[in-house]
């Protein structure tokens, strides 16, 4: 008997634990603008935006492309913010950097920040590029590698459902022995 429960609870702890590895993605090839969701208490308006950006600079043999921004409803995530409060909207930022120079570049867009139209400063989800799949991986880019994926920005219901602009500010570093710094300001329209 003991071991037949032995063996309940420990499928159980087995299943429980598969079901906690899954990956997460966070790209949408959806364009729609907005749809309606149900809920128990009452039919809630689903928050999705979505905007083209065509944002390119060169400097220091990196190419920095911004090429799109989204805000979504994530709470099925289960991501925490940088205060360890559960995240249920998201602003995705796509970009990619291209290095072209003899030296690697570096750069932590997660570190940046965007500014809201109120100027509200929202620093970038600490730690998404390790957690979430095709989030931009923070760090070095080696000669020849180019880098590209998601910037997460965790938002408020209120703030996802007000924004219509703001800017989204990171920097890139390249070079070993002379150091260039690039600051990058990204205007976001939706």
């Amino acid at each position: 008997m003991k071991r037949i429960v032995g063996l309940s609870i420990g499928l159980l702890l087995i299943l429980g634990l598969a079901a906690c590895t899954e990956d997460v993605t966070v790209g949408s090839g959806d364009s729609s603008a907005s749809q309606t969701e149900s809920s128990s208490k009452a039919p809630k308006e689903k928050i999705h935006k979505q905007t083209k950006l065509a944002f390119t600079n060169t400097a220091a043999g990196q190419t920095t492309k911004v090429d799109s921004a989204e805000i979504k409803q994530v709470s099925d995530l289960n991501l925490i913010d940088n205060e360890m409060d559960q995240v249920d909207f998201v602003l995705l930022i796509h970009m990619s950097v291209s290095n072209k120079a003899k030296d690697e570049a570096t750069t932590y867009p997660s570190q940046g920040h965007v500014v809201l139209e109120d100027g509200t400063q929202i620093d970038g989800l600490m730690g998404a590029d390790v957690t979430v799949d095709d989030a931009f991986k923070d760090g070095e880019i080696a000669s020849g590698a180019t880098k590209s994926g998601y910037v997460l920005f965790p938002l408020k219901e209120k703030q996802a459902k007000q924004f219509k602009k703001g800017a989204f500010k990171f920097d890139v570093i390249s070079g070993d022995e002379m150091l260039t710094q690039k600051n990058y300001s990204v205007a976001i329209q939706f």
